[in-house]
């Protein structure tokens, strides 16, 4: 892969593979990030989502240690699902946390996303190689 970066801050790093059309997104969010700070952290990521409008995701959560508050899951889910079905993506690997509740809260704001209109295919993976390889290779 041969990422070309796309945005970066002290939270995020969005980056695009032209040859696969992968869009990544690393996620490094401390445990005390404001609230104010995470949600423009969300708005750049929707923003450049959009404008790449990638069919393949693949996000890096495992530096990601910030616990969504539930009104921010909503709030996420809210513009995600509606980003989600205009791009038409199809598919999303993530690399999880070792952080169990950080984990647990982008767990949350997924779930309920492709519950709600059951829109793209999504598995959890602890390494990026089996996460591409899922995202490349696999039909399911």
């Amino acid at each position: 892969m041969k990422y070309s970066e796309k945005y970066k801050s002290d939270f995020q790093k969005i980056e695009w593979d032209d040859s696969s059309k992968i869009l990544k997104t690393t996620w490094n969010t401390p445990i005390n990030i404001s609230e104010e700070l995470y949600r423009n952290e969300v708005l750049q990521y929707l923003r450049v989502t959009e404008e790449m409008a990638p069919k393949l995701l693949l996000v890096d959560a495992i530096r990601a240690y910030y616990n969504v508050r539930p009104d921010t899951q909503d709030w996420i889910n809210e513009r995600s699902v509606i980003l989600n079905k205009k791009i038409g993506l199809q598919k999303m690997a993530f690399i999880v946390s070792s952080d169990i509740f950080s984990q647990m809260s982008f767990e949350k704001i997924l779930d309920k996303t492709t519950s709600e209109i059951d829109l793209f295919k999504l598995q959890y993976f602890d390494d990026e190689h089996n996460a591409t390889d899922w995202l490349i290779n696999s039909l399911d």
